[in-house]
């Protein structure tokens, strides 16, 4: 397998698996995910609302994401992120009887939602099989693979659309993203400690644990809340692009196709220097520098008049992309406790399940308040820029604080 090499040899079993879990994601990614929203609007005139609606279902399942994370503790973490997947990805088999806008809608919706159940288990997974010192470069090698194989995905279906239905194209994505699950199972991994089997709370004593984190470790409460501030405003655009796609710019299906590859060129490339850039400085750093670069993708669509001057955006926001899960996520383990990862995953998934509930209907209200006072689309990403901007100082605050703590102890 790529990279394996450059992997220690302890790891190798767990990347293999990984690394042909993701590979096989990523056609199943790039077959379905960069269309989804452009075929609704394009083919099946789905409403603002409802574009919202499906932009906020992964995010409306995060909110979930602490009774996911409970019902998990004690437990064999494999099951509850492989079954998730398996069901999330099968669903869009379906789309071949998906033949209007809410049936369409719904199969996006419900297989967004059933795939956050994963995300608690997952965090687990990878800081079970991963060491610490090497876990940013080794994420970074299997988002590479992820990244080729979407690329590839992504060009083929974009040629093919113009021909062949979307009904026939998105059951192929959804059998290859249920093959990636079966080699995920592969991996092997630690049973529950019996200190976390000790540990094991009744529901409402987990909730209360949990969202009691924030308060007793301030720099993850700090963090998480900046996040939410600057992730705010870029949710908030997930319905307006397909809307201002289609109707500022009257893109074609191949047209989205290239500017989706070259973001996922950029976001490849992108891992393997944000991998190496979190193991050897720190994942708030990174956050904090890709926070105020994704700032330029909101303002290159408020000056774009044509497909083509969309190239530096989606060039950045590939980078950007990369950045911000690499970062993120390591963020979040370098937070938490060792038996608490779990935890603080759930947290912080509930926390931007909230926001990106909240967000996309706030976008879909600001631009539907935009075409009923015939107002140009595009300075909604004006708006947004600013609210990153927020966020992404109160990020650049708290990278500060962390620091000067570091520097006094």
């Amino acid at each position: 397998m790529i990279f394996e090499k450059l992997v220690p040899a302890k790891a190798r079993r767990s990347y293999y698996y990984d690394s042909l879990a993701g590979g096989l994601a990523g056609s199943y990614t790039g077959i379905i995910f960069p269309f989804v929203l452009l075929i609704a609007q394009k083919e099946l005139h789905t409403s603002p609302l409802l574009l919202a609606i499906m932009t906020a279902a992964p995010f409306i399942g995060n909110c979930f994401a602490l009774l996911w994370a409970n019902a998990m503790e004690g437990k064999h973490k494999m099951p509850f992120a492989v079954g998730s997947w398996y069901f999330a990805r099968a669903v869009f088999i379906a789309m071949l009887f998906a033949t209007s806008s809410l049936t369409f809608s719904l199969v996006v919706i419900v297989g967004q939602f059933c795939s956050t159940v994963a995300s608690p288990a997952y965090a687990a997974i990878m800081k079970d099989i991963y060491p610490d010192e090497h876990r940013g470069r080794i994420m970074g090698y299997v988002r590479v693979i992820t990244a080729f194989t979407t690329i590839i995905a992504t060009l083929i279906v974009g040629v093919l659309l113009k021909s062949v239905s979307y009904r026939w194209i998105f059951p192929v994505g959804a059998i290859l993203g249920m093959m990636s699950s079966a080699a995920f199972s592969r991996i092997k991994t630690a049973y529950p400690s019996q200190r976390e089997l000790e540990n094991k709370r009744s529901t409402a004593k987990f909730l209360q644990s949990s969202l009691a984190i924030p308060f007793q470790n301030h720099g993850f409460g700090w963090f998480a809340v900046s996040v939410l501030v600057f992730g705010f405003g870029t949710i908030m655009l997930l319905p307006i692009y397909p809307i201002f796609q289609n109707e500022s710019l009257n893109m074609e299906y191949w047209q989205l196709a290239v500017l989706t590859n070259v973001q996922s060129v950029a976001w490849m490339f992108a891992y393997l220097y944000w991998g190496r850039y979190v193991d050897r400085r720190s994942p708030l750093k990174a956050t904090v520098v890709n926070v105020y670069l994704t700032i330029f993708v909101s303002l290159g669509y408020c000056i774009s008049t044509n497909w083509w001057m969309l190239l530096p955006a989606h060039i950045i926001a590939g980078i950007t992309n990369a950045g911000i899960e690499l970062a993120y996520f390591n963020s979040i383990l370098a937070f938490s406790e060792e038996e608490r990862t779990s935890h603080y995953q759930a947290l912080f998934s509930f926390l931007i399940g909230i926001r990106g509930t909240i967000a996309p209907i706030a976008g879909a209200k600001l631009a539907a308040s935009f075409a009923v006072n015939h107002w140009d689309l595009r300075y909604t990403f004006l708006i947004a820029a600013c609210i990153m901007f927020i966020g992404a100082t109160m990020q650049l605050i708290g990278l500060r604080r962390v620091q000067h703590r570091n520097v006094k102890a």
